[in-house]
Parts: structure tokens; C-alpha cells; sequence
């Protein structure tokens, strides 16, 4: 297989799991919602940022290290060093792991009497705990096989994981529940830790059927680095990298306790504050992670295809995946940021039954766009191994966010309006100084007639076909549902059209985007 298909196809693959495990983490979602409640879902998101912030401490940034040196060694034929990387790392992941879920089981008492104002946290943190030692295995395994840009196994993992997640789940929300909101918490926390373990399970069989690719006699004369310096070198990638996802980590857990105090100064009681967290952080935020399906996927491929670009020193294949795969995110995220900023309250009501979200997602959906702008020149920085860049221009947005949701959320007349406003603000601030870092280190240099003013007025014609359309549906008297589907259907339509004609979107830029891309390359009107 050739560069670019191992780099199409991971990207595809990627895709493929990623649009699967966000269509069921959406049914998970609904299904949450409806059984806890948007009180239930504000305690859970509470929760979550601690326990994912403990995660990214266990797991230092090693699995994208993994992932980054394996491609390195691959690429120049060292296959003796990429397994003793993956058993230096693994070796290291275990202890950490062990420890980690240890310390947050002992930890989870003092963090509910001196963090979380509500005590009803508390068996949804310990149920977690377990977790975090079976998550730090399988991101060993999965940066392995990403690093050998073998895509399917951590691929099905995250889809078999996904499944028990959903099914266990709902299953034990619903039976728990009635023992107290906290117990039906808890049961969404429980699925969550059996899913990592059949996620787990799926990564143990993959490598079992996998261990002898790359092939385990290597090259004639070929020799490894000891242990320390491979320790040495995992943590010179991994530290700036876990640094980076502290600062957000960090930031989100902040941002959980912030954002429900400063909305209580602002006149709202705590447990209305509780619930208007959850419509913000498990309905509005969760529909805007949508589209992060491609830049996800991009970043998870992009790390180890421009590490391998990098080391060879083929700029030209480096400057060129960059420049496709900003482009990709542009192409995906200015409709979905149309559809979220037209259609807010459809959507909430259609999905969660939860209107009262609508407002946040209307203002989030304006700076959506610099979000996953965001998402993808961050694994173009991590590729380049410019963490310690990435780090920084995290920070800065970090810092944004908290201080503009410390003012803004206490304001009576924004409250969770003004926490939206801030998250924008950040969003612009990262995307902008990724940007300009990435074009520094690589040479890529953004047409912005190409890049934007012309996707954007594709934008606009998107709206007014929206607007128009939802319209007319409603006055031929189709629901709601049909009415805004059908007006979703035929808006991208004319989008795409749109970009068709002024030639942003051709037959090679549609051959690369994850998921189906591959389809136009039978095409020849383009």
C-alpha cells in the first residue's frame, strides 16, 4: 500500500468507527437523558472531567508516543525496536494504571466534601475508578497498532466498547435509578467501565493475531535501545503532550465546578444550576462534537502520516496531507455549524426532548467552526512534534475560557449564554494561534479566498435554502421532523453544489474525505 492509500484508508477506517460510535453514543445519550434526566446527565458531567483528568495524568501522553516513535521505526525498517517500545510502554501503563485507580478510589471522599457542592457525585466517581487502569492497557495497544497505521483493530475495538457501553448502560441506569438519582448515576458509570473492559478484550485477541507484524526477527544487524533511553524518549514526546491534554482536562474540570457556582451567583439555585449544566455540557456540547468525527479521525491519522513525512523529509507530502486535511475540517464544519446555529431548538427537541438547549447551541454554533479548526492543526502539530507549541496555544485558550465563564456565566442577563460566549472566544484564540504556528513550521500558507470567503458564502446560500425550505415543509404541513431533515437533505445539497461550481471541491479533494471519499475516485465529471 502506498503512503497516501495507508493514509486515505487509515482516515476511512477511522471514519467508518468514529460515525458508528457517535451514532450510539447519541442513542446512549438520548437514552441517558430520558432515564436520569437533564439533572442526572449535569451530575454525571460533573464527574467526568475529574475522572478523565486523573486519566490523562495515568496515561502521560504515552499512547500518541507510541504511536509516534513505532511509525518512526517502521518507516526505517527497525522492527526489533518497535516491539521493545511497545513492552516498555505497556510495562509502564500497567503500574501507572494500578496506581491511578487506587488513588482515586481513596481520593473520591475528599473530593466530594471539599470540590463537588453536591454529595450525590460520590458513587458515580468510585464506580469509575476501576476504569482508569483498563483504559491505560488498551491506549497502549491502540497507539501500537496506530503507529503501524493499522486501523482495524483499534477501530472495532471502540465499536464493541461503544455497544457494551450503551447496552449495560441504559440497562443499569434503569435498574438503579429507583433506588435514587445518584444509584441511576452510577449505573451510567458502571456501563461506561464494562465497555472499557470489552474494548479491552478485543485489543488482547487483535495482538494475539497481530504479534508477529512488523516481523519479530527484524533486520540483519539490527539493534535496540535500552529500556531507560526508550523511556527517556517516550516521555520527551509524552510530556508536553500530556501537558497539553492536562490543561484541557484541567480546564473542563473547572469549568464543571465554575460553571453551575457562577450560576447560583447569578440567581439560580444550585440544583437549577445543576440542570442547566447538563442541557450545556450533555446536550449542547455533545451535538457540537458531531463533526469531530472527521477531525478526530484526521487527528488520530495525521500524528503518525506527518511523523513519517517528517522523519524522511518529504515536506512536499508533508505540506500537502496539512493543507487536505484543514481543508476537510472547513469542508465538514461550516455546514455543521449552519445546521447547529439554524436549527438549534429542532434539534434539541427532536433529539432529547430538551428545548431549554437550544439557546447555548445556537451561540456555541457561531465559533463551532474554530473548534475543529482547532482539533485538526493540533494533530499537525503533534505530528510535527511541535507539542510544547500546541501546549502553549492550548494554555492561552484555557485561560480565556476559565476567566470570560468566571465573569460572563454570573451576569444574570447572559448566565449559560455568557459560558458559551467564552468557549467561542477560546476556540478563535487556539485556532487562530495553531494556524498561524502551523505555517510557521511547515510553509503552509491558506488561500483565504479559497479556504473561506467562498466555502462561506456557500454557507450562506446553505441557510437561506434551510431557512426557505423548513419553511415550506411547514406550511405543507409536515412535522417536525420531516420538516427539518428535509430541509438538513436539501441545504448540504446546495452547499456542496456550491463548491462544486467555484471548483473548492473537486474529485481529488473528495477522494480523501474520511468515509467515503473513496467513491469519487470512479468518478470522471471532475
Amino acid at each position: 500500500m502506498t503512503q497516501r492509500s495507508a493514509f486515505i484508508h487509515g482516515a476511512i477506517i477511522l471514519f467508518i468507527a468514529g460515525f458508528i460510535n457517535k451514532i450510539l453514543g447519541f442513542v446512549y445519550r438520548i437514552f441517558s437523558v430520558r432515564i436520569v434526566g437533564t439533572e442526572g446527565i449535569g451530575l454525571y458531567e460533573m464527574v467526568f472531567p475529574i475522572y478523565t483528568l486523573i486519566l490523562v495524568i495515568t496515561t502521560a501522553g504515552v499512547p500518541l508516543a507510541i504511536s509516534k516513535l513505532v511509525s518512526e521505526q517502521v518507516s526505517l525498517g527497525n522492527h526489533r525496536q518497535v516491539k521493545k517500545i511497545f513492552r516498555v510502554a505497556l510495562s509502564f501503563l500497567l503500574a501507572a494504571g494500578a496506581l491511578f485507580s487506587i488513588v482515586l478510589l481513596f481520593l473520591t471522599p475528599i473530593l466530594v466534601r471539599t470540590i463537588f457542592a453536591d454529595p450525590r457525585v460520590y458513587w458515580c466517581l468510585m464506580t469509575l475508578a476501576p476504569a482508569v487502569f483498563i483504559i491505560s492497557i488498551t491506549s497502549a495497544f491502540r497507539g501500537y497498532f496506530q503507529g503501524l497505521q493499522r486501523m482495524t483493530p483499534p477501530a472495532v475495538s471502540q465499536i464493541i466498547e461503544q455497544i457494551a457501553r450503551v447496552a449495560f448502560g441504559v440497562y443499569m441506569a434503569s435498574k438503579f435509578l429507583p433506588h435514587g438519582l445518584e444509584f441511576g448515576v452510577a449505573g451510567l458509570a458502571a456501563g461506561t467501565v464494562l465497555g472499557e473492559i470489552f474494548g479491552l478484550v478485543v485489543m488482547l485477541i487483535a495482538y494475539i493475531f497481530h504479534k508477529n507484524i512488523p516481523p519479530l526477527d527484524g533486520v540483519k544487524g539490527e539493534v535496540t535501545t535500552a529500556s531507560a533511553a526508550i523511556l527517556v524518549s517516550i516521555f520527551s514526546f509524552s510530556i508536553p503532550i500530556s501537558l497539553t491534554r492536562l490543561v484541557n482536562s484541567a480546564q473542563l474540570a473547572l469549568q464543571a465546578i465554575i460553571i453551575p457556582q457562577r450560576l447560583h451567583a447569578a440567581g439560580y439555585t444550585f440544583r437549577q444550576a445543576t440542570e442547566i449544566y447538563g442541557q450545556f455540557s450533555g446536550i449542547a456540547l455533545a451535538l457540537l462534537s458531531l463533526p469531530s468525527i472527521i477531525t478526530f479521525s484526521l487527528v488520530i491519522t495525521l500524528v503518525p502520516a506527518i511523523s513519517e513525512a517528517a522523519a524522511k523529509k518529504n515536506y512536499k507530502l508533508l505540506r500537502k496531507r496539512g493543507t487536505r486535511a484543514i481543508q476537510i475540517s472547513l469542508i465538514a464544519g461550516i455546514p455543521s455549524a449552519v445546521v447547529f446555529f439554524l436549527l438549534p431548538e429542532q434539534l434539541c427537541s427532536i433529539i432529547f426532548n430538551s428545548p431549554g438547549a437550544a439557546a447555548p447551541l445556537k451561540v456555541l454554533a457561531a465559533g463551532s467552526i474554530f473548534l475543529y479548526l482547532a482539533q485538526t492543526t493540533s494533530g499537525i502539530l503533534q505530528g510535527l512534534g511541535k507539542v510544547g507549541t500546541q501546549l502553549r496555544n492550548s494554555s492561552v485558550g484555557a485561560v480565556l475560557i476559565l476567566a470570560g465563564l468566571y465573569y460572563m456565566t454570573s451576569i444574570p442577563t447572559y448566565g449559560i449564554i455568557g459560558a458559551a460566549l467564552a468557549m467561542n472566544m477560546g476556540w478563535a484564540v487556539v485556532a487562530g494561534l495553531n494556524l498561524y504556528s502551523v505555517g510557521s513550521f511547515t510553509g503552509i500558507h491558506l488561500d483565504f479566498r479559497k479556504f473561506m470567503i467562498i466555502p462561506l458564502l456557500g454557507a450562506a446560500a446553505m441557510g437561506l435554502t434551510m431557512y426557505f425550505s423548513f419553511l415550506g415543509f411547514s406550511i405543507l404541513g409536515l412535522g417536525t421532523l420531516s420538516s427539518t431533515l428535509g430541509s438538513i437533505a436539501i441545504s448540504v445539497l446546495v452547499y456542496l453544489l456550491c463548491l462544486f461550481f467555484t471548483v473548492i471541491i473537486n474529485k481529488d479533494v473528495m477522494a480523501q474525505i474520511p468515509g467515503f471519499g473513496h467513491m469519487f475516485n470512479d468518478f470522471t465529471m471532475f
